[in-house]
């Protein structure tokens, strides 16, 4: 199977508003602006919770 790419596009406005959040963004003990890498590490781990989440949810083991 092939990747998939996604592109999200932010106005300029928008972008100095995130850089200017990113202290609130970004984990406690986190430095420094928000990037693009940063965007991208986090919403993948993001998704793969969801899925693994959603996969232990969908499990089904029998009490006996």
């Amino acid at each position: 199977m092939a990747d998939t790419t996604i592109t999200v596009t932010f106005t300029e406005a928008q972008w100095t508003r995130i850089v200017a959040a990113s202290a609130h963004i970004k984990g406690v003990g986190e430095t420094g602006d928000i990037d693009a890498n940063y965007l991208s590490t986090r919403w993948k781990k993001q998704i793969s919770d969801y899925v693994q989440d959603y996969e232990k949810s969908q499990a089904s083991v029998d009490n006996f």
